[in-house]
């Protein structure tokens, strides 16, 4: 399959018939996600109706959590598409296709057009990326801005250029405008560290540098210097010395981990359908980046015990290779490191990786199919069975989160869920298929096999399971359950001892956040038509308190919460 598509026309329309069957469909059915989505979509919103596209606000108060990036393309979505989830999600989606494609063009420079592929369709089909297609938060745009950053990179190292300098200050600046500082000093200390290893750090010693740091200035200076004016500084100290100085140093909203671990199964768990793949593929990925060193010293040994000179000689092609090699381990190591010391973990935050260790697998699977490399017996069994566990893990799993296996494991259950446990069965026949092709050495089919199977396997997971979980979630469900969504009637919505974000998106005005026990009885004693969200044990303690004739109005399963939540009015 892969050769008759061996052009650059071809892999592209297969990459996007890819990256549109996983991303779109059903992107606007399920409800937002709390806490981030509801967070994000209803920022954007507000400074749609404001008419304010400088300053963020959430629940009508300034957000200093975010840049304004997202907001702006949620802005243009909400204007084509109209106020929704689909709208809210779109820019996520987009981000994550063109991503998909500046990865195959990386690797198809760094190596040849089939790692390209390879490479794109292990990313667009990897479950940690799929997912970050369909979440309405920045982390897929400064996902594309990385890539696009580290192709500028290579394109101007491999070509021997300095304009890339320039173009690499551009992509970095939309970067920062998506996400902040990570946007530009991660990307800057992997050119570093990458220049250094090769020994190329002269490159930076060029007027153009110079030139690049202006080209970044001028994408994010006019935005941050405006919202720093018109906040008086509250989102320029908000943003940066909380939201990221903050997150680097200490633990925020509980989102710790061990150093080290949490993202290695972050990783493992991320790349599902190819994870059993990513042992061998970093192992096999490792000695080209360190092969000169390694070479020039046993080289140095053979021939000094013999008494003879030394001469080890590489041809072009070769230091090309190594060089590309070694700046994805750059990557990966930078990012992985720095997330790792970060004390706030979240596991989106190392979306950045996907890439480049997409690439590395790609380049893996070229190597083996092509016979460059040759695999023990064991281990090529050994990513077999460990792509048919991940099968019976998916399946174990899912009937253990419906409810249909009863261990005592604490969690909760989703009753509905065990019907995607058929899933599963995608990644083990898809061992059994390509066990069998291997056995015949059919390698090039085997690896077809395999990307077909991780196309049906992720593009089911993305349409079908969070169909089935977005019933217990209740913020959508309870406003409209309770036709709360009345933007000209003057009404008053307000919570207690429960909020989230998408209540706001959804209900289309501020709900008031309720401290005190107080407080929310003398909101429901209020002459206006007053709507109070409230966890039903809650409200079972609270009702015999109020003064005056309330009703529950709507009763709904939180997912978050896990309980039931109700919605009492004075009407």
């Amino acid at each position: 399959m892969f050769q008759r598509l061996d052009h650059r026309l071809g892999h592209y329309v297969l990459l996007l018939a890819v990256a549109v069957l996983l991303y779109f469909p059903n992107l606007g059915k399920p409800s937002l996600w709390d806490i981030d989505e509801g967070n994000n979509a209803e920022a954007a919103r507000e400074m749609r109706d404001a008419g304010n596209w400088i300053v963020p606000t959430f629940n009508f108060q300034l957000r200093v959590d975010k840049p304004a990036l997202l907001y702006w393309l949620q802005i243009a979505a909400y204007e084509s598409f109209g106020v929704n989830e689909f709208a809210a999600r779109l820019p996520s989606a987009l981000a994550a296709l063109l991503t998909v494609l500046l990865a195959y063009e990386l690797g198809r420079r760094m190596f040849d057009p089939l790692t390209g592929l390879l490479g794109g369709l292990v990313l667009a089909t990897a479950v940690m990326f799929t997912a970050a297609a369909h979440f309405a938060n920045p982390d897929a745009l400064l996902n594309a801005c990385t890539v696009l950053t580290f192709l500028f990179v290579w394109h101007g190292i491999d070509a021997g250029g300095r304009n890339w300098l320039i173009w690499t200050g551009v992509s970095s600046g939309f970067a920062v405008l998506a996400k902040g500082p990570v946007g530009l000093v991660l990307p800057s200390a992997v050119t570093m560290f990458f220049l250094l290893w090769t020994r190329q750090w002269r490159r930076l010693l060029d007027v153009r540098l110079l030139v690049g740091v202006l080209a970044f200035l001028v994408v994010i200076a006019p935005w941050y210097a405006w919202v720093g004016v018109e906040t008086k500084a509250e989102f320029l100290r908000g943003f940066f010395l909380q939201h990221n100085v903050g997150r680097f140093l200490s633990t925020m909203e509980n989102h710790g981990g061990p150093p080290v671990l949490y993202y290695l199964l972050v990783l493992i768990v991320g790349f599902t359908p190819w994870s059993p793949f990513l042992g061998l593929a970093l192992w096999y990925g490792i000695w080209p980046a360190i092969r000169e060193p390694w070479t020039r010293f046993r080289g140095w040994w053979r021939h000094a015990v013999a008494g003879e000179s030394v001469t080890i000689e590489e041809n072009d092609q070769g230091q090309r290779t190594r060089a590309a090699y070694r700046l994805l381990w750059c990557w990966v190591a930078v990012y992985f490191l720095f997330f790792s010391i970060s004390q706030t973990k979240l596991p989106n935050y190392i979306l950045p990786l996907a890439t480049p260790i997409a690439l590395l697998l790609g380049r893996f699977l070229q190597r083996w199919r092509s016979g460059q490399i040759q695999l023990p017996a064991w281990a090529a069994h050994a990513n077999f069975a460990g792509l048919a566990v991940t099968g019976v893990c998916v399946i174990f799993g899912l009937l253990l989160a419906g409810g249909a296996l009863t261990l005592p494991i604490k969690g909760q259950r989703l009753p509905g869920l065990e019907v995607c446990a058929i899933l599963g069965v995608i990644p083990l026949l898809a061992a059994a298929i390509a066990w069998w092709l291997n056995q015949r050495r059919l390698l090039g089919r085997f690896v077809t096999v395999l990307a077909l199977a991780a196309v049906l396997f992720t593009g089911a997971v993305a349409a079908w399971c969070p169909e089935q979980i977005d019933t217990y979630k209740g913020p959508r469900a309870l406003v409209e359950q309770c036709g709360l969504l009345q933007p000209d009637r003057e009404i008053r919505v307000a919570s207690y001892q429960y909020f989230q974000p998408s209540l706001v998106f959804y209900c289309r005005r501020e709900v008031k956040r309720l401290e005190k026990e107080c407080e929310a009885l003398d909101f429901l004693e209020t002459p206006l038509p007053v709507y109070l969200f409230v966890p039903a044990p809650v409200w079972e303690q609270l009702q015999a308190k109020v003064d005056g004739p309330v009703r529950v109005l709507g009763v709904h399963r939180d997912l978050l919460r896990n309980c039931d939540v109700v919605v009492v009015t004075n009407q």
